[in-house]
């Protein structure tokens, strides 16, 4: 999505030493779900390939088959009850996750934004030079000006909006399309937790902070800390100091979690691998060349003993041990998948009790926590 790239052009106050690696986290951040307490967006049903038809269709993840082989392009995931889907002629509809699979209404989007954090999204109608708000019943809500050229993803009634100009601002709108904090940020990004960062081009530089819905600013970034990832997760945002120490902020830009000599700056070794952005209370930290889990209080709950751990939807991580076999254990550190397989064969868990594993014919499958295989080979799937 346009609006997300734009932001990493606008993320640019790093630390010069830091600012390359930093650059990768931030992107890997961006591209994973965004987990906090006050909204989730948990994953109901999730696009998978049929090994019958060569078309897409819809799982749940507890292997239960919504449709199948009906898109020819991978759909999003489903949530808030619905699911964004790429028509054959290139065109965007909605759907519901149930078993009627039903439009929400009849029309053909030329650009649409998926259901995610709220009940709202913005889509742009075919023919149409302006976006629209719409409901999770595909009622028109809002339509919105043609100044608004780029519009992110609704969460606690607020989407961040591009605003045309000689120089683009960004702002917040809220889901009736009314202008809920002026565009006057060269940066914005989605609420989540209740809290946002943005930046603003000031006499000289820029200024970074954290504001609530109501535009006032809780906290203002200094050159002591920057921070590693541009969302909050689970009310915390990773933060790196002058001399590369990591702590954690709450969402009144207090310290949570202070630095500590156990966990180091690192490069993961793939997106999945993201160190310090938590999900169901855990977060994967790195001591310089391994990796483990720490909690919410900043305590190591899973020593850095592993080469790699995947940043699950839930409490299930997918980890790479010494010998480069993988298997998975949970928040705790328990082995629940043993660790016998070779890369490749198991992938991300898609909820706290569902995971991905590849069969010796190249096909998938989900694994339930107990190893126990819960639906037909199928073969491929995305989430998105």
């Amino acid at each position: 999505m346009a609006f997300y790239f734009m932001l990493l052009l606008r993320y640019r106050e790093i630390p010069p030493d830091m600012k390359r690696l930093t650059t990768l986290l931030t992107i890997s951040v961006i591209l994973l779900f965004a987990s906090c307490s006050q909204r989730n967006a948990e994953v109901e049903y999730f696009a998978f390939r049929s090994t019958e038809t060569d078309f897409w269709g819809m799982m749940s993840p507890d292997g239960e088959v919504l449709v199948d082989g009906k898109f020819m392009f991978p759909p999003h995931y489903a949530s808030q009850g619905v699911f964004l889907a790429q028509e054959d002629d290139g065109m965007y509809g909605f759907y519901t996750a149930d078993k009627k699979l039903q439009r929400i209404n009849d029309e053909h989007y030329v650009m649409a934004q998926p259901f995610r954090f709220d009940n709202y999204t913005a889509v742009c109608r075919e023919g149409d030079t302006h976006f629209t708000i719409i409901d999770t019943r595909g009622r028109e809500v809002a339509s919105l000006p043609d100044s608004i050229v780029d519009i992110g993803l609704f969460s606690g009634d607020l989407a961040p909006f591009v605003i045309d100009d000689i120089v683009p601002r960004m702002g917040y709108i809220d889901s009736q399309g009314r202008v809920a904090i002026a565009p006057h940020y060269s940066f914005a990004t989605n609420f989540l937790c209740g809290v946002a960062l943005v930046e603003e081009i000031t006499v000289g530089g820029s200024k970074l902070s954290v504001i609530t819905p109501d535009g006032i600013v809780v906290y203002t970034f200094d050159n002591s800390w920057r921070p590693l990832a541009t969302e909050y997760s689970d009310g915390l945002l990773p933060v790196i100091g002058t001399h590369g120490e990591i702590a954690f902020l709450d969402t009144h830009g207090k310290i949570a979690i202070a630095p500590s000599d156990k966990w180091r700056m690192c490069r993961p070794n793939n997106p999945a691998t993201v160190p310090y952005t938590f999900k169901a209370g855990r977060a994967i930290f790195s001591d310089g060349f391994h990796y483990g889990l720490i909690d919410k209080k900043g305590r190591v709950v899973v020593p850095a003993q592993y080469l790699n751990i995947y940043l699950g939807e839930g409490g299930l991580f997918v980890a790479e041990n010494k010998d480069h076999r993988w298997g998975c254990i949970d928040s705790d550190g328990n082995v629940v998948i043993p660790f016998e397989h070779l890369p490749g064969v198991i992938r991300r868990s898609i909820t706290p009790h569902t995971i991905v594993m590849q069969n010796e014919a190249q096909r998938y499958r989900l694994v339930n926590h107990k190893g126990d295989v819960i639906s037909k080979p199928f073969e491929n799937y995305q989430i998105k």
